[in-house]
């Protein structure tokens, strides 16, 4: 008893507010509003790209906190000097800039490329656009080099999008420029297939953060955060996720058939020597790496807790003012009634039932908090639910909730993670119905060939296919506040307890279903008892 009145006090210290020293400073980025794939505002109003994501990792792992400000290029250039901004989120390194500018280590290294039309045969080089129609963006720095070819034709396009549709609709020959763009561009518009890129890189610069000449602290800041990022993986996941598989280079292509052939001769006749020492360190590797991997999820899911912690805190709080404002009024009323022996019979019964009551809270409370290995145990579904609700109930008071679930439906799950599934879907769910007239969230499950299938759907305004595709990568939102880890940590979380998790929208758009397939559970002979 002690100890629960001792675990009340530290709670309730908690909830009431407290005075902050900790500089919380914010970043301000600017970023060119239209460049796909590094960074562009999209049709749904939503500022997105590889340099949003990779500073979004930096912000996870060093805990600066950032505001985008999406604007025109050559405003860009300027924002700093302005006092606009204090990073600018992409910019090729050259020694004019260098004299402006500290850039951070290399976020990739930027390129132009020859594309043609995968049937093309005639084209394999620069010297072989003589006579040719290629395709350029106005102001391009290689203006000057392709014009001085032979004969060259050269049509000027204002976006590297106009210019590739004219190349796969076989108005230009070639097209010159940026890499990883026209890549992105190709995925897009699912033509990857129909490109190949010919001949070397042409002015290869690196590509990196930038910040004021005088910043020096800021700079050490972003280079520790692109260090730790591309560490742990965070990194080569966002290179995937924006550019995903190149478009073939037939150069390349001959020159790797070359070093291959090379390669497995030489390869054959040392396998057997070194075969046992590979798969050695093969298999030292992949455990590192799955280390490396359950370390960043485990850091995910705390910082996830994190972030809802004052929202738990609050409606814990409220649960316990109830059973304390039953004991208050029990004990203020003694003195008067030392006399009466029903009032000291009915105190004798409620104050120990409503101790107990705060007691359980609190435990509920730090199974959630503590962090502990996963424990797999048999769960009466039903009540884990109403249990996780207790969490949320103020921050959902205002919304309707129908609950559609037979009480006798048991499942295989860790308690402490399911109740962090329940909050981040319902908690998605409130910010997504925000604006809704009468919000409602449904809550229902089935049963079906020895899976139980929890459905969460709200009436809010659903989402696009392409959003959905993303919603359970890391940082990914398309709402205009939040950190986009919420629903990436319930896809770990079901995954870890052999479950599966899908998203879906209706064909207008108006709701969201979530639908877990969680294992199972046998029912014991104490359960079938108390049921």
């Amino acid at each position: 008893m002690k100890n629960t009145i001792i675990i009340l006090c530290i709670l309730l210290n908690i909830i009431l507010p407290q005075p902050s020293f900790a500089d919380s400073e914010i970043y301000r980025v600017a970023g060119d509003r239209q460049f796909p794939p590094y960074e562009y505002v999209d049709s749904d109003g939503v500022y997105k790209g590889f340099n949003i994501d990779i500073l979004k990792a930096i912000s996870f792992v060093t805990g600066m906190e950032f505001e985008f400000l999406p604007m025109r290029w050559e405003d860009v250039y300027n924002s700093i000097d302005r006092g606009q901004a204090d990073i600018i989120q992409g910019m090729k390194e050259s020694e004019e800039r260098k004299n402006k500018f500290l850039f951070s280590d290399s976020v990739l290294m930027n390129s132009q490329s020859i594309f043609v039309l995968d049937n093309n045969m005639d084209i394999k080089n620069r010297r072989d656009l003589d006579n040719k129609v290629v395709a350029l963006l106005k102001e391009d720095i290689i203006y000057k080099e392709i014009s001085e070819i032979n004969n060259v034709k050269i049509i000027q396009y204002d976006s590297l999008e106009e210019a590739l549709q004219d190349l796969l609709n076989g108005k230009v020959d070639a097209l010159i420029g940026n890499t990883l763009t026209v890549n992105y561009l190709c995925k897009e518009k699912n033509s990857i297939e129909r490109i190949k890129i010919v001949d070397d890189a042409l002015n290869e610069q690196r590509y990196s953060i930038a910040v004021d000449k005088k910043n020096k602290v800021l700079l050490e800041k972003i280079n520790e955060g692109l260090y730790e990022i591309q560490k742990n993986g965070m990194y080569d996941s966002l290179y995937r996720k924006w550019f995903g598989i190149p478009i073939k280079n037939t150069k390349a292509q001959y020159e790797r058939l070359w070093k291959i052939t090379i390669g497995i001769c030489g390869g054959l006749m040392i396998l057997v020597i070194v075969k046992q020492s590979i798969n050695n360190k093969l298999k030292r590797i992949i455990e590192v790496k799955t280390e490396e991997h359950k370390v960043l999820v485990n850091e995910l899911r705390r910082y996830d807790k994190l972030q809802f912690m004052d929202k738990i805190i609050s409606s814990i709080a409220h649960e316990i003012r109830n059973p304390m404002t039953s004991i208050k009024i029990y004990t203020s009323q003694i003195k008067d009634k030392i006399d009466n022996k029903e009032f000291l019979i009915a105190a004798s019964e409620d104050i120990p039932a409503e101790i107990d009551r705060i007691d359980e809270l609190i435990k509920e409370f730090m199974e959630y908090t503590s962090p502990r290995k996963p424990i797999i145990e048999n769960l009466n579904l039903y009540e884990e639910l109403i249990n996780s609700i207790k969490f949320v109930k103020l921050q959902i008071k205002n919304i309707k909730l129908n609950i559609d679930i037979d009480k006798n439906y048991y499942i295989k799950f860790d308690v402490s993670q399911f109740k962090q599934l329940v909050l981040n879907i319902l908690l998605n769910s409130k910010d997504a119905i925000r604006e809704v007239e009468s919000p409602t969230i449904e809550i229902s499950a089935i049963e079906t060939d020895r899976k139980i299938i929890l459905c969460f759907k709200d009436n809010g305004y659903g989402m696009n296919e392409d959003d959905i595709q993303h919603i359970f990568d890391p940082f990914y939102t398309t709402k205009g506040f939040g950190n986009g880890v919420g629903m990436f940590v319930a896809k770990q979380i079901v995954d870890e307890n052999g479950g599966s998790i899908t998203a879906e929208s209706d064909g207008e758009q108006m709701g969201m279903c979530i639908s877990l397939k969680i294992k199972k559970g046998d029912l014991n002979e104490e359960q079938i008892v108390n049921n």
